[in-house]
């Protein structure tokens, strides 16, 4: 005896913010004045590392630009409440600290690993977002 197959609706997994083009742009904006500053705070680093600051960067900046409201979305909704969501903007601060002590390219994966944590906790911090 076969069964049938499953023809009930899921419900989605987690609620994802929209993608506009205000986020785009704050994105763009913020990844490339990121990677100016971690490339000037680790002063010459290797290609290798370079590439990983420019990466790290490109993290940061999209984390920062999940805090941008949509268009006729207020500040609040964004913002979040908890302090998950500060610490989640606080990790693009953490590569140019690592880098200014010992500008290698081990701490440039480690300034990677802050900003991916960073964005993961910004991910998990929207689907529990604060009633507004």
């Amino acid at each position: 005896m076969t069964s049938a197959p499953d023809t009930r609706a899921r419900p989605a997994a987690r609620t994802r913010r929209p993608v506009s083009a205000r986020r785009v742009v704050v994105g763009v904006l913020a990844a490339t004045a990121l990677a100016v500053w971690y490339v000037t705070a680790a002063g010459v680093p290797g290609a290798a590392a370079t590439g990983l600051l420019v990466g790290s960067a490109a993290i940061g900046g999209s984390t920062l630009a999940t805090y941008v409201p949509p268009t006729g979305t207020r500040w609040r909704a964004v913002l979040g409440c908890g302090p998950c969501d500060v610490a989640a903007a606080a990790t693009v601060l953490v590569p140019p600290v690592l880098l200014a002590g010992s500008p290698t390219a081990t701490m440039a994966v480690v300034a990677v690993l802050a900003t991916v944590f960073g964005r993961y906790q910004r991910r998990a911090a929207a689907a529990t977002a604060c009633p507004v």
